[in-house]
């Protein structure tokens, strides 16, 4: 817009009084103008929110979330559970987040009995509790200060519940009964018969295990077992004892609490195993002992991970010798086994696993349990090998972690040895299916493994076996500070070729969460981590 005033804009001019009269007259006119304009904005803008609302009020009723069918949209709100626990009574995630979009997907999901199959909540501290927590359609957990308090004397409102839940047990499919210490529980839980039980875990006194009548009328397919037993109490004998369809069990784990005596004889466990023909996963912790006869052989015609939680000086390389010998397990994929220190020829167990087990791909196991002796033959019979994890926990003469002497002619194996009998040639390649290999030390990495050394393995790794694809070597949290074996511009060197090389201090175990609405729910690991 022109005025006879714009070459004197941005100057030092200063006007005359006529020209300010003058301007003064032309700004009314401009005021006036500049008034009905944002009238007319305002009006437009009116005219716009309108018509804007019209269009989206109408592009909603053709949406195509308003034209699915509930059906539908009760498969997708099933979809949003968690696979992995039970649904959490919070309004930050499904289902009861579902519910606070609309009015119609409240009343679906409100509508979808599966949408609230699996629930958990946390049982506030004004509710009297000293109960565990059954977990078969429905989860709850006590206050700590209740949970181990086997006094207190069950609440009105715990002993209605518990009711509840019992009335419904024929509808359970999976059911947990975690930290299971009060005497109180033992005849609320006691007359629990769920006719369809597809699960069962249970955590908690071998006695009270005994009590429980929960495979009276249902024979589960998974079975989780972890048991505080004294020395006068046989897990053993009430595994024995128990009414259950041991056939029909695909995955089992038999684990001990933290200060047990739980014993098993090597015989009895092999034999307890042969009952379970179609056994897909197996774990296992309880300490083992003697020896097995010779005619009790067993076939594990299905079986795909056999895994030992925890250290246990009672699982010798010679009871996985005779484990091996007598089970056989033609389709295993994951053998993961901690072993005491070898003392000589037992430690060739490993090649009996590798020629009996062909297609095995995961191996961990303690380096100590093999001898230089072995390795060679062991590492040859792994060729499907995929994976591999080794310990190293650097035992010595006379210091931490010391226990028997070796048969003489025979000495342990070290990291530097099995990197030097994996580093690929012209000649030979062993374990040539390997893709993935950690080695967990106390050491720092530079005190167990040399530049030079790593150098060779992972450049004859990538040369000889282009899907090698990880190295990771796991040292002690004491050596947080310690020097790295690689520089960084080696590892990005590797990675830039596809290979990733790591170097990380050991994690510890985090704590729980405090209170809130998800407390209660333990990481799938969360056994393995505290036992």
């Amino acid at each position: 817009m022109e005025s006879r005033f714009s070459h004197q804009f941005n100057t030092n001019y200063i006007p005359s009084d006529e020209e300010i009269e003058c301007i003064r007259k032309d700004l009314v006119s401009r005021a006036e103008e500049l008034a009905r304009i944002d009238e007319r904005i305002r009006e437009l803008s009116a005219q716009r929110d309108q018509i804007a609302a019209y269009i989206s009020s109408h592009t909603a009723l053709i949406s195509h979330p308003r034209r699915l069918p509930p059906d539908i949209v009760g498969e997708i709100f099933v979809a949003c559970l968690p696979t992995d626990r039970n649904a959490v009574m919070s309004v930050q995630e499904a289902p009861l987040l579902l519910g606070r979009i609309c009015s119609r997907w409240r009343t679906i999901a409100l509508s979808t009995p599966r949408l609230w199959a699996s629930n958990h909540g946390y049982w506030p501290s004004t509710i009297g509790c000293s109960s565990p927590q059954p977990v078969p359609f429905l989860s709850f957990q006590p206050p700590a200060d209740d949970l181990w308090n086997p006094s207190h004397n069950p609440s009105p409102d715990r002993k209605a519940l518990v009711k509840c839940l019992t009335d419904s047990s024929a509808r359970w499919r999976h059911a947990e009964f975690i930290d299971v210490f009060s005497p109180n529980a033992a005849g609320e839980l006691a007359d629990i018969i769920p006719s369809a039980l597809e699960s069962f875990r249970f955590k908690g006194s071998l006695w009270m295990l005994s009590q429980l009548k929960v495979f009276q009328a249902s024979s589960p397919r998974v079975l989780n077992l972890w048991v505080y037993s004294q020395p006068s109490e046989s897990v053993e004998q009430t595994l024995v004892a128990m009414p259950l369809v041991w056939s029909r069990l695909t995955h089992l784990t038999l684990g001990e609490g933290k200060g047990s005596h739980t014993v098993f004889s090597l015989s009895s466990l092999i034999g307890l195993l042969g009952r379970c023909a179609q056994l897909i996963f197996f774990r296992f912790s309880p300490n083992i002992t003697g020896d097995v006869a010779e005619s009790n052989s067993q076939s594990l015609r299905f079986l795909e991970t056999f895994t030992v939680i925890g250290y246990s000086h009672f699982w010798t390389p010679h009871a996985l010798t005779q484990l091996v010998s007598h089970v056989s397990m033609p389709q295993l994929r994951q053998f993961h086994v901690p072993t005491q220190p070898c003392r000589g020829p037992d430690s060739f167990f490993l090649v009996t696993l590798g020629t009996r087990s062909p297609l095995l791909q995961e191996l961990t196991i303690y380096l100590e349990s093999l001898t230089s002796q072995s390795l060679p033959q062991a590492l040859q019979s792994l060729s499907s090998l995929t994976m591999l994890a080794v310990y190293h926990w650097d035992i010595r003469p006379n210091g931490w972690g010391d226990f028997e002497v070796l048969d003489p002619g025979f000495e342990r194996c070290h990291p530097p040895q099995l990197l030097a009998l994996l580093t690929p040639n012209n000649e030979t390649v062993v374990c040539p299916a390997l893709q993935d290999l950690t080695i967990f030390t106390w050491n720092s990495a530079s005190d167990v493994l040399q530049k030079s050394i790593l150098h060779d393995f992972i450049e004859g790794r990538m040369e000889f076996t282009p899907s090698f694809r990880r190295l990771r070597i796991v040292f002690g949290a004491e050596n947080v500070n310690q020097t790295e074996t690689l520089a960084d511009p080696d590892i990005q060197s590797y990675l830039s070729r596809g290979v990733l090389v790591c170097e990380y201090p050991l994690p510890w175990p985090s704590p729980l969460p405090s209170t809130s609405p998800w407390a209660g729910i333990l990481p799938e690991n969360y056994d393995d981590e505290v036992n």
